[in-house]
């Protein structure tokens, strides 16, 4: 998740209210599908933790491997998104506003998602070679790693959202004034 905030002319840029409404429902609404899968990979990752049967636990970290797989192509388009569509436009407009810049917003935005995301790299690396001999304090560490970066994800949505939707409706309400 790179921000840049460069200069910035299509998609929402082109200050249509409808393309920005649907920017926002679209982001609520990805949040909301990968806030599903985050509450999955926790399930998932709590019951490993508390699991004393090494070929259950086994089985478990092979599913955990694969979500987590899913969970990662998934966040990564959506951020591919955001990077370059939703960010730049929001960038570039309040770079004109007579206002604080919104840049330091966006770069805690932008580490805490590589926090979450190392944190899921952590558990695959722990995960790569589960075998039989493999003790039930591994699996405990790794789903613990998957674990943390369930929390930090979804902190890290919610606080998307509370800098993004305040932003984009002072957008929306100043094309209203000015077309009014």
């Amino acid at each position: 998740m790179a921000i840049h905030s460069t200069g910035y002319i299509s998609g929402i840029a082109s200050s249509n209210p409808e393309e920005i409404a649907f920017a926002t429902d679209r982001l609520m609404v990805e949040h909301e599908k990968l806030r599903e899968k985050l509450r999955i990979l926790e399930t998932s990752a709590k019951e490993l933790i508390l699991l004393d049967d090494s070929v259950k636990g086994i089985q478990l970290v092979q599913e955990l491997r694969i979500q987590t797989n899913q969970f990662v192509d998934e966040i990564n388009q959506h951020s591919e998104w955001e990077e370059q569509e939703l960010f730049p436009f929001l960038l570039t407009y309040f770079h004109h506003q007579p206002a604080p810049s919104m840049t330091p917003s966006f770069w805690v935005l932008e580490k805490d998602h590589q926090l979450g995301m190392s944190f899921i790299q952590s558990f695959q690396e722990a995960v790569i070679e589960v075998t039989p001999l493999v003790v039930k304090k591994q699996l405990a560490e790794a789903a613990a790693h998957l674990l943390q970066a369930c929390l930090i994800l979804n902190d890290h949505f919610t606080m998307e959202e509370q800098l993004i939707f305040p932003l984009t409706e002072k957008v929306l309400t100043d094309l209203e004034s000015f077309f009014s």
